[in-house]
């Protein structure tokens, strides 16, 4: 199984195989980092699913299938970062457009490598370890870290 956010983490495509043809199933959506959650049908064409559906994705979504008993068939959890990759490119840029004349231009550089290194190590937790509250937490630490704070200050 398959989900991933699209469209700037405005909306979730789920797509799972090797299910039931023609089978009826619960889709559950649940951002472990804003609280929000959706819950879904979608029917199976030839033991495949794919559906696109409105749900803000930014942090770390957990997608649930259950088959019609309430049985869960599927699971998997993704991290969605177009919100704190913004905050990144901002620190980038005002990293190498700085004027300071001292080092402290390094401290927005510095800033964007850690909120990178903990957006890679929260799709680790979520994807490889299947452990979707750790991810959260990491997301969490990124966003407090994505703060506009100029660095000039010598």
């Amino acid at each position: 199984m398959a989900s991933r956010n699209v469209h700037g983490d405005s909306k979730v495509r789920v797509k799972a195989s090797a299910l039931k043809a023609r089978g009826r199933y619960t889709i559950e959506l649940n951002n472990l980092v804003t609280g929000e959650s959706k819950t879904f049908q979608a029917n199976s064409i030839a033991g495949k699913l794919q559906k696109t559906v409105a749900f803000r994705g930014s942090g770390v979504t957990t997608t649930i299938i259950k088959d019609s008993k309430g049985r869960v068939v599927k699971q998997s959890s993704q991290v969605g970062t177009a919100e704190i990759d913004c905050c990144i490119a901002k620190l980038v840029h005002d990293a190498i457009n700085c004027t300071c004349q001292c080092n402290k231009c390094n401290e927005d550089l510095k800033r964007a490598e850690t909120i990178y290194l903990l957006l890679q190590s929260a799709k680790h937790e979520a994807q490889v370890l299947n452990n979707p509250e750790m991810a959260a937490d990491k997301v969490l630490k990124a966003k407090e870290l994505c703060t506009e704070v100029c660095a000039c200050g010598c």
